[in-house]
């Protein structure tokens, strides 16, 4: 028997150009295997620094952030400026208002078991769909051994009490949870929760000083979701807040027994029960926090929306609060 082993090509042969591939000695996929643990050996060597919260602060303080908005006929823009750069920039036109947040009484038109959904007429022409998933089975009363089946929890005729989380785009409908939750400007309400939860971007210290005043200031048939904002505010501020908006649904809760004790066509379901306010409004309580210098206000419309805003709800922006004196 004669083997023949074939030599490995050389780069200082003259027949073989330098930008010609050339083989690889034994197995490519050892050879890869190998190389992949010579990266991850590498990776591990580089640490990620460790950044203590001191550090944190420092880093975010140096930052200086101002929110400006400016309202010209039915366009409202909104932006946010980090050392004089434009990092976020909202738009919004009065044609063009967003259903997201609006809580109504709805009617079923008709469910769907293959689907796993139901449409439900909220008074806007297009029905809106709410899937199995954003059904609360505790309010209709599937939280015992009964099937979490749509279908069990829904017919055809029936009221229900529905958010809207996504509006309708093309041909769809708006999107629908039965799982109501009411924002604030420190905190999200959740009237049928039981779960409390906390913004995961604050310091552990701050969590827990927010946990223990969430204790005494939120009821026990309800839940709340912390946002950043609550970042250093005090007992009195989220009481203020939880209080806010337990008497939003206080007022939500007996609209939709008023409206569901009426009949289809006079003034019953579906109904709209609570609105969400405009861009403006919706964007100075989601993003503006203690983070920023000053917000600065053009026109004369959406200052009136700001400073009502801040008078009634937010009375904490109020100092850095600025009237942009020019309409250019």
């Amino acid at each position: 028997t004669v083997v023949r082993v074939r030599e490995p090509r050389s780069r200082g042969n003259s027949n073989v150009g330098s930008d010609d591939v050339t083989s690889v000695r034994g197995s490519t996929r050892l050879e890869a295997k190998k190389q992949r643990r010579r990266e991850g050996r590498e990776a591990g060597r580089r640490r990620a620094p460790i950044l203590t919260e001191a550090e944190f602060l420092a880093r975010r303080e140096s930052v200086e952030r101002v929110m400006v908005v400016r309202g010209r006929g039915d366009r409202t823009q909104i932006g946010v400026l980090e050392d004089g750069v434009l990092v976020e920039h909202y738009v919004s036109r009065e044609t063009t208002a967003s259903m997201a947040g609006n809580v109504y009484l709805g009617r079923v038109q008709n469910v769907l078991p293959s689907m796993e959904a139901a449409f439900v007429d909220i008074g806007k022409g297009r029905n809106a769909v709410l899937y199995a998933g954003e059904v609360n089975w505790d309010a209709a009363g599937l939280e015992g051994g009964r099937a979490r089946r749509i279908e069990n929890a829904l017919s055809s005729g029936d009221t229900v009490l529905v958010q809207v989380t996504k509006d309708p785009i093309g041909h769809k409908g708006a999107r629908l949870t039965s799982q109501i939750s009411l924002p604030g400007r420190y905190l999200v309400y959740v009237p049928e929760g039981q779960m409390t939860g906390i913004s995961r971007k604050l310091p552990d210290t701050e969590r827990a000083r927010l946990k223990a005043i969430l204790k005494e200031v939120v009821p026990d048939h309800a839940g709340v979701i912390v946002r950043t904002a609550a970042e250093g505010a005090s007992e009195e501020e989220l009481r203020a807040d939880v209080e806010r908006l337990t008497k939003i649904w206080d007022k939500i809760s007996a609209r939709a027994e008023s409206a569901g004790a009426k009949k289809a066509g006079s003034g019953g379901a579906p109904v709209l029960l609570h609105g969400e306010p405009d861009l403006t409004v919706r964007v100075i309580r989601d993003v503006f926090t203690e983070d920023f210098t000053s917000l600065v206000v053009s026109g004369d419309k959406a200052w009136s929306e700001v400073s009502q805003y801040v008078e009634d709800v937010a009375p904490d922006p109020a100092p850095r609060l600025q009237r942009w004196p020019s309409e250019a």
